[in-house]
């Protein structure tokens, strides 16, 4: 019994739903909350003192807008017909629970074999190798077919894509974990008057109200909540709603820069990116699945089959999920930048704001943000700046199009600029154990405290 205790524990893993309140988790593991992506998965990711230090310095030179107010918070669109997924929720740890325990039998039934009776199924195996051949050649041929016949193209980019659940699917299992959410933070939401929930509704409408993507989505409602939570981040989900928490709010310190935050995360959901990544998972999966039984057949032992599986599945997402997961945080990052170019908003803060998660980074005491780019699940937020400023040009001619104001004078770029200079101090200030406060200071620079 141990022995069978001894590779199954790591198994069940799969099948066990999880729900930190620090951060935010799909309950089902199948569709994911797509966030700001800085990396943060909780509150105590950045110092205090050094998170003050940055917003006050930031301050002086990017100056905050003023919001109005408006006492709803409720979107109307088109209607949903959700099919409930209670299949895909069980279906894919079951499957690979069934392959493990599918090649380990197999290979426990081979080696208890006589030598005449090996050598006997491999000579029949030998005398019939265009079956051996056929089939995997056959399967593949299928996949093949399948993938291509549920290519579609993508909203708004034009991208072909591969979807092989329906939306009302996606949005079924976005329900429950928008319940979940909902109860884990529903005595931490801000009151609709408040004004943090003004400001965010404020952008909302606005964004809504240019961009008519927006406004077609196949549900009948935006439903925003504002949390009082210091996480660095927010979420759209594809059934419409919408989590921004106060850490995110307290980062994008101008409703410009809260435009680019929304608009990228309403651009998850326009492009209906959990679907797709939904998609290309199980897909993916299929493949695994007849992986792991080739492994749990071959390996000798099951130490080195545990081993050999733990590898295998870090190598697929790497190879995988993890570079198709940037590349949609790169296309909503672009597709947001067009929502607020619509709305009229400065689109020169969204190259602000993704610097400034830079910084987030840089100051932070997270393990992650020291991984490699591409480790993670989320472009580089110095990268995704200069992607911006590379956009910006044509971001320009969005705004003409939508006979948009011009732009105010003065690049907050620039004063950003001057900024990671001091930035960059600190952190090696904060490595070093030096103090700033006994460094001869240049004139005309900005001077930060150091904590």
């Amino acid at each position: 019994m141990q022995r069978w205790t001894s590779f199954i524990r790591p198994l069940l893993s799969d099948l066990r739903f999880s729900a930190a309140k620090s951060e935010t988790v799909s309950i089902y593991g199948l569709l994911t909350c797509r966030h700001t992506g800085l990396g943060l998965t909780g509150s105590s990711n950045l110092r205090t003192s050094n998170r003050n230090q940055l917003l006050q310095t930031a301050q002086t030179f990017i100056r905050r807008q003023q919001w109005g107010t408006y006492q709803t918070r409720v979107f109307h669109t088109s209607s949903r017909r959700p099919i409930h997924p209670v299949l895909w929720i069980f279906l894919k740890p079951l499957a690979k629970f069934s392959a493990v325990l599918t090649g380990r039998s197999l290979r426990i039934w081979f080696r208890s074999l006589k030598p005449a009776q090996r050598k006997k199924i491999w000579a029949a195996v030998k005398r019939h190798w265009y079956i051996s051949a056929g089939v995997p050649a056959a399967l593949a041929a299928s996949a093949g077919i399948y993938y291509v016949s549920h290519i579609e193209e993508t909203p708004v980019t034009g991208r072909k894509r591969f979807i092989a659940l329906t939306h009302d699917q996606i949005v079924k299992i976005a329900q429950a974990e928008a319940t979940q959410l909902i109860e884990i933070y529903g005595t931490k939401q801000h009151a609709p008057n408040d004004p943090q929930s003004l400001r965010v509704l404020q952008v909302a409408r606005r964004l809504l109200s240019a961009n008519p993507e927006l406004r077609k989505m196949q549900f009948r409602e935006w439903q925003i909540y504002v949390i009082k939570d210091p996480l660095v981040n927010a979420c759209v989900l594809p059934s419409g709603h919408m989590f921004v928490f106060d850490g995110i709010l307290e980062v994008a310190s101008t409703q410009d820069q809260l435009a680019i935050i929304l608009g990228h995360e309403m651009a998850h959901a326009v492009l209906e990116h959990g679907v797709e990544e939904l998609s290309l998972g199980k897909f993916v999966d299929v493949f695994v699945i007849f992986c792991l039984a080739a492994i749990w057949c071959i390996m000798p032992f099951d130490g080195i089959a545990l081993l050999t599986h733990w590898f295998y599945d870090r190598v697929i997402q790497l190879l995988t999920h993890m570079p198709h997961s940037r590349k949609l945080e790169k296309e909503a990052d672009k597709v947001g930048l067009l929502f607020a170019a619509r709305a009229c908003y400065d689109t020169r803060q969204g190259s602000v704001l993704w610097t400034k998660m830079s910084y987030n980074e840089k100051l932070g005491d997270s393990a992650s943000n020291l991984l490699p780019e591409w480790m993670q699940t989320h472009p580089d937020s110095l990268k995704r700046a200069h992607y911006l400023d590379f956009l910006e040009p044509e971001a320009e001619k969005w705004r003409e199009e939508n006979r948009c104001p011009k732009l105010p004078p003065g690049d907050p770029r620039e004063a950003v600029k001057v900024l990671s200079q001091h930035i960059d101090n600190i952190v090696i200030a904060n490595k070093s154990g030096q103090d700033l406060r006994r460094v001869q200071r240049q004139p005309g620079l900005v001077t930060v405290k150091n904590s």
